[in-house]
């Protein structure tokens, strides 16, 4: 996932035009599941925008007015009609676990921030459990070396113990090796990148921590420690300014691109440029946040045209309140279609 140096020369020539778009976010879910291969039972198995879930005490939450998109590929029904071999669909299911990227940020407020990362694995119903296994095998050695480098601070060898999704709330038990004996910083960040991932799951608002069966005390990201459970907005402070949650970092996006995601902007606005696989820029404008003085969230869509399918990259910043530079950018690696 190199960045283009065309991408980086072309943004310092962007003209601030486009239209803006007020923005939303999300939900809820029923899942449980067990430390084997479990039978998680849910109403939907499709990963959602959960831009909702950053709202707290001293966040303003968005009101949502866009659902997010079911997931693309669902089990195909047997054929009616009796074969002697009957033929199954092979399904996929595409789920993003949250790890770090390295990035500049902004002045007192620098990276490395969380981002969801696109994976596909064999369809299953245990969403939760299949993302939290993808979460802890970590990044790839090519995303690993990459520029920007993706990189995790979960350790090698956790183990899920136990998943139950009730009522909005994830209760996960994991092994000794989670916490081990790091310090309270770095626990945040790996609780952090837990939190992102399943609240990214369809209906599910807050993470309940327990190990090796018993509870487990909460770091937040504010250096507190909490025994209730925790959600997106106790992590801020390891997220994007511009933090996009869909398209996913390396995913594939439709055609319009749908974005959603949540950030915190001066006046509520930022920037966007979307570029193909050449580096050229084939739509460009400004979209705004909910949240003026604060977090908030975003949705809008990004009409283009490409020939064929390709990668391009989704570019998002914020342009400084004082001297009107780029601060903040962040690139999305993403698939295009025609």
């Amino acid at each position: 996932m190199k960045r283009s140096g065309a991408v980086i020369l072309s943004l310092t020539l962007l003209a601030a035009a486009c239209g803006t778009n007020a923005v939303t976010p999300p939900g809820a879910d029923t899942t449980t599941s067990t430390s084997q291969q479990p039978a998680e039972t849910s109403t939907t198995v499709g990963l959602t925008s959960t831009t909702s879930t950053i709202a707290s005490a001293t966040t303003t939450s968005p009101s949502t007015t866009t659902t997010a998109a079911a997931p693309t590929t669902t089990a195909t029904n047997p054929p009616t009609t009796p074969t002697t071999q009957p033929v199954v669909a092979s399904t996929k299911l595409s789920v993003a676990p949250w790890f770090f990227i390295d990035e500049d940020g902004q002045p007192g407020r620098t990276g490395p921030f969380l981002a969801p990362i696109h994976r596909e694995v064999t369809y299953t119903k245990a969403v939760g459990r299949v993302s939290l296994e993808q979460l802890f095998a970590g990044p790839t050695a090519g995303e690993r070396d990459s520029v920007p480098a993706i990189s995790s601070t979960i350790p090698s060898g956790v183990k899920i113990l136990g998943l139950t999704i009730k009522e909005g709330i994830a209760t996960v038990d994991l092994s000794d090796e989670f916490e081990g004996t790091d310090d309270s910083a770095v626990v945040a960040q790996r609780m952090a990148q837990v939190v992102f991932t399943l609240t990214s799951i369809s209906h599910v608002t807050e993470v309940l921590f327990r190990q090796e069966g018993k509870a487990l005390p909460a770091q937040t990201g504010d250096g507190q420690l909490v025994t209730r459970p925790v959600m997106k907005a106790d992590y801020l402070d390891f997220a994007a300014a511009i933090t996009v949650e869909k398209p996913v970092y390396g995913g594939t996006g439709g055609n319009p691109l749908h974005v959603t995601g949540f950030g915190a902007a001066f006046e509520a606005s930022f920037s966007y440029a979307l570029t193909d696989a050449n580096g050229l820029i084939i739509a460009e404008g400004h979209a705004l946040t909910t949240n003026g003085t604060g977090w908030g969230g975003f949705d809008f869509t990004i009409p283009y045209k490409v020939d064929s399918k390709q990668t391009g990259a989704l570019i998002v910043w914020v342009n400084s309140a004082e001297n009107g530079s780029q601060i903040s950018v962040r690139e999305y690696p993403v698939t295009l279609i025609p």
